[in-house]
């Protein structure tokens, strides 16, 4: 994980503060530089036109400066940009260490999660896409992993053991690899022993993963774990007791092209909390 900047689209809105605080704290944690980006555009950048062209940027910008002095963020600046959403958002994506947009938004990313505007981001963007969110348990201690065997999954997996060593929160690295079929788990020989070897897999799997980065990372503590449940289904499930969810940009199996298929929207729109989407 690069330890540069990290860029947040701000526009006032509730789900905005949620984004430039998650992004002030790990800022201030980790020593980067911050930089808030408000987009004043008639457009959203996807053909949509703004409800409002008057937006009260100077406003935003006035909102954004107060929070930053007010936590502390010392290395940190304000940019105005014009033009439209999403193009903006992608071009202050290059070079930076990642780019975090809040859940929903009535100005910069109207819709984030239903609409448009965040799904180019999370595919297009040139580094780490998070979506921010107020956690379901805002004292949860640990950040979970989506593993699928692919080099992205391991990148994925890499980012938080790097977000971990600052935080000191574990790491739970999770294959989704079901569920088992009814034929599966009948009572016969040959299918029983079909579904023993596929757990044996499924485990053999994410623990090959895990002791490969685990070597680069003996200061973290990472748990492989192994559940019969689609993918998608268990990262939301266990986004309930997370303080983040991470995932790769793409992978294999049931994760292949995770912003674009069923897996990756309905994470987005169903973790309890904030979701990284890693390339």
């Amino acid at each position: 994980m690069s330890h540069s900047r990290i860029v947040t689209g701000y526009d006032g809105s509730t789900d905005a503060e949620a984004a430039l605080s998650w992004s002030a704290e790990t800022a201030r944690v980790e020593g980067r530089a911050l930089e808030v980006v408000i987009v004043a555009a008639l457009t959203d950048g996807v053909h949509r036109h703004r409800e409002d062209p008057a937006e009260p940027v100077e406003a935003w910008r006035a909102s954004a400066l107060s929070r930053l002095v007010a936590m502390d963020v010392v290395e940190s600046s304000v940019e105005v940009r014009q033009g439209p959403i999403v193009p903006s958002l992608l071009d202050e994506s290059v070079g930076a260490g990642m780019l975090v947009v809040g859940s929903t938004g009535h100005g910069l990313a109207s819709g984030t999660l239903t609409g448009s505007v965040s799904q180019h981001v999370a595919r297009h963007a040139s580094c780490p896409v998070i979506v921010a969110r107020p956690p379901r348990s805002p004292h949860a201690r640990r950040i979970v992993v989506g593993i699928d065997g692919s080099a992205e999954s391991a990148e994925a997996l890499r980012f938080a053991c790097e977000r971990a060593r600052t935080s000191g929160e574990p790491v739970i690295a999770v294959h989704g690899y079901g569920p088992l079929s009814n034929r599966s788990v009948a009572l016969d020989e040959t299918t029983t022993g079909k579904a023993t070897r596929a757990i044996a897999t499924a485990e053999q799997l994410v623990h090959d993963v895990c002791a490969k980065i685990a070597a680069e990372y003996a200061d973290v503590a990472i748990e492989p774990v192994a559940i019969a449940t689609r993918p998608a289904q268990v990262l939301v499930n266990a986004s309930a007791g997370a303080s983040l969810v991470v995932v790769g940009s793409r992978g294999r199996d049931a994760f292949t092209e995770l912003l674009l298929g069923s897996v990756g929207q309905h994470v987005l729109h169903h973790a309890e909390c904030p979701v990284a989407i890693i390339r």
